[in-house]
């Protein structure tokens, strides 16, 4: 070969090697640019997240604040207004207290810092405290909260199951939440328990006005919700079932939604029981035992 076809070859496989590092470099550019993209729409619904949190704080203590002021400003006699604000601020303080208890645990699942306590759960006794947690805006919207159990352990009363009783609370609480709030008045939520050989189904049925098939892709998104707009009245389907999921999933479970339900919505939610349950039930009986001692 003379010198100048080596020449050529050598220019040739440099043009070659200038192409391959172009294709290179335009992937990596197309690669920044997604980055980009994702860390800027992280941002805005970050945004959007605190906002909208800001306010379901915000907009209750500050009508709070409000009835309080107008409960001192009353006169003798006025016992009806004063019960009427009273029972105001009740509403305000239940969901400021439903909104932080989603607040923090959020917080906890975004750190990595949340950790599974099991211990066995009455299902009855479990049930009848959040019924009682809900009857007043049950009673104020004149819904009905049905409840069903399901139990392959035949003779097995009351039913129990081995799990982590704060996680699991929380799940139906937010479930519920949103039932009450999306169903229209004289409506019925239907709550089913189903218990089979260590596995939980958890049902919750509602008649509201459901979710678009479109929308149903990003319900579970810790930083969306379906209405983004900062003063939204309609706020929620948001953080709540963000924590379902995230919860669902540290029990070893799953959350979904009933593609075949038309009318409202019916989510479902499977945990498998828990084979820890008695260790962590040891070591709370160790410490209070050893508190005692003290």
């Amino acid at each position: 070969m003379n010198p100048m076809n080596e020449h050529e070859v050598e220019m040739e496989n440099c043009r070659q090697h200038i192409s391959q590092l172009k294709k290179e470099n335009e992937e990596l550019v197309r690669n920044l640019s997604d980055v980009n993209k994702k860390l800027h729409d992280s941002e805005r619904l970050k945004g959007h997240f605190i906002s909208n949190i800001t306010n379901e704080i915000v907009n209750p203590f500050t009508s709070v604040i409000a009835l309080a002021k107008n409960i001192k400003q009353l006169k003798e006699g006025d016992i009806s207004k004063a019960h009427h604000m009273a029972e105001l601020i009740f509403e305000e303080a239940f969901h400021l207290d439903f909104q932080f208890k989603n607040i923090f645990a959020a917080a906890l699942i975004e750190a990595g810092k949340e950790e599974v306590k099991c211990s066995v759960i009455n299902l009855n006794e479990f049930n009848n405290q959040i019924r009682e947690y809900f009857q007043p805006l049950l009673v104020k919207k004149r819904i009905q909260l049905s409840v069903s159990f399901s139990n392959e352990s035949i003779g097995q009363d009351p039913v129990s199951f081995k799990s982590d009783h704060e996680k699991l609370d929380l799940i139906i609480k937010n479930l519920i939440s949103n039932s009450i709030k999306y169903s229209p008045e004289d409506s019925v939520v239907e709550v089913k328990y189903f218990l089979s050989t260590g596995k939980l189904h958890l049902e919750v049925t509602d008649q509201g006005k459901g979710i678009n098939q479109e929308d149903r892709k990003i319900i579970f998104d810790r930083f969306k919700q379906l209405d983004e707009k900062i003063n939204s009245i309609n706020t929620g389907h948001g953080l709540g079932l963000s924590i379902v999921q995230a919860y669902a999933e540290m029990l070893g479970g799953t959350v979904s939604l009933n593609d075949n339900f038309d009318k409202g919505i019916n989510v479902m939610v499977f945990i498998p029981e828990s084979a820890d349950a008695s260790d962590w039930d040891d070591l709370e009986g160790f410490l209070l035992d050893s508190e005692a001692s003290f």
